[in-house]
């Protein structure tokens, strides 16, 4: 997991945050802000579940190592 990825990741979600907060002055930026908080939220999903795969990977070395 990279660095860049996260910053990435968060900065969508900050947009969506912002502009959804946007959103009480006018309602459709409400929408725009939802969804493009649902993909940073996407986004953070990928970059939890690639996080996963490498941390139980290389458990799974040490393991096998040690027998």
């Amino acid at each position: 997991m990279r660095s860049t990825n996260l910053r990435s990741v968060a900065l969508v979600i900050l947009l969506g945050l912002v502009i959804g907060a946007l959103g009480i002055v006018v309602s459709v930026l409400y929408t725009v802000g939802a969804l493009i908080l649902f993909i940073g939220g996407v986004g953070a999903a990928v970059l939890a579940g690639e996080y996963l795969m490498r941390h139980l990977r290389s458990r799974r070395r040490r393991d096998s190592r040690q027998w």
